[in-house]
């Protein structure tokens, strides 16, 4: 068996193939361009396994590469620093540390989204990026409504707000300058409702999909974020893995009988610790119990911790929602179901 390490750029790639041995048979560097890479990969001996950094055009590298190795694997970039040299870094040396961690068997790995879950992130990414420009279009317009003395205050997603705006009271500049933010913001919310409505098309069908928006707070757009960053729910072996893969789950440092618990690992999936706290508020509000529980949080260790708790909850109701395919059996039938049906 050969293993192959590749340190992935925009324009070029450098490649490492080693034997079963730890011998270096190549070291080169190869243009991305899809025909040169699928010549290149034609020559290497077979059979081989290929390992490449996460990186963010691993997308088509990925999948042509799949058609000629045995494996391929992608490379966790934020473990694999644990194995580099702190103090040289080059192209070749990234590519030589992939191929070799890959020979011994140690190489950390991300799992690799199939074509379909990595489609639909990018629809959920485009939306978030919509959401992302048109805050930051309102928020130059209350700025500047701000230094000129006017009301800023309100809902400025919404027409009915944008039309209440005295326009004739400003001088030319300060018009020019709000009307163009505003239609910008009017572009962007037309924007945002045809590709929620896109998104629900795409997903509506999805058994996963039509389980989690049973649950309290999820959405289409949330839940088919949900289950895209989690991808497989047969990849965590229990609940406490997914929590510290969402990011809810503390840091521990213990040392013979001191034990400290810090703040949430910065090693984890960011839109889906994200999402997870964004709809959090309206899973507590829909459930008496777990609003008297996030109210008792709060008076004892404040709001973010009292978040954190409870998006932990709404997690641990997705985590066994995904693994019994099922929806989620709300209080109206606790007393006909199970308590360990509910995930608490």
């Amino acid at each position: 068996m050969n293993y192959v390490g590749v340190d992935l750029h925009k324009e070029q790639s450098w490649f490492v193939v080693l034997d079963s041995t730890g011998k270096r048979l190549v070291s080169k560097s190869i243009a991305n361009s899809p025909e040169g890479l699928k010549q290149y990969f034609s020559k290497i001996p077979n059979p081989f396994t290929l390992a490449v950094e996460s990186t963010y055009n691993w997308y088509f590298f990925v999948d042509l590469a799949e058609q000629y190795a045995e494996k391929v694997y992608l490379a966790n970039s934020y473990e694999l620093k644990a194995f580099a040299k702190r103090h040289k870094k080059t192209d070749k040396i990234d590519a030589h540390l992939i191929a070799e961690v890959l020979r011994k068997g140690y190489l950390p790995t991300v799992t690799i989204p199939d074509q379909e879950t990595r489609r639909v992130k990018e629809l959920l990414r485009y939306r978030m990026n919509l959401v992302r420009e048109r805050a930051k279009n309102i928020y130059q317009v209350k700025n500047i409504l701000d230094k000129i003395g006017e009301d800023s205050s309100g809902d400025f997603t919404t027409y009915k707000r944008l039309g209440t705006i005295p326009f004739d009271l400003f001088s030319p500049n300060y018009r020019e300058v709000i009307h163009g933010y505003c239609e910008r913001i009017e572009f962007l919310t037309r924007r945002l409702f045809q590709i929620e409505k896109y998104i629900k098309e795409n997903v509506k069908d999805d058994e996963d999909i039509i389980n989690l928006i049973t649950i309290p707070g999820i959405d289409y757009f949330s839940a088919a974020l949900i289950k895209t960053e989690i991808i497989a729910i047969s990849r965590f072996a229990s609940f406490n893995r997914l929590c510290a893969y969402a990011g809810l789950a503390p840091r521990v440092s213990q040392s013979a009988n001191k034990e400290v618990h810090g703040p949430l690992n910065v090693n984890r999936r960011k839109n889906l610790q994200w999402i997870l706290i964004e709809v959090v508020y309206h899973f507590i509000k829909a459930c008496p119990e777990k609003s008297q529980r996030y109210e008792s949080i709060v008076a004892r260790k404040g709001v973010n911790t009292a978040k954190v708790a409870l998006a932990r909850e709404m997690l641990k109701i997705i985590y066994h929602v995904l693994k019994e395919k099922r929806p989620f059996y709300h209080n109206t039938v606790r007393s006909e179901v199970s308590p360990a049906l509910y995930g608490v």
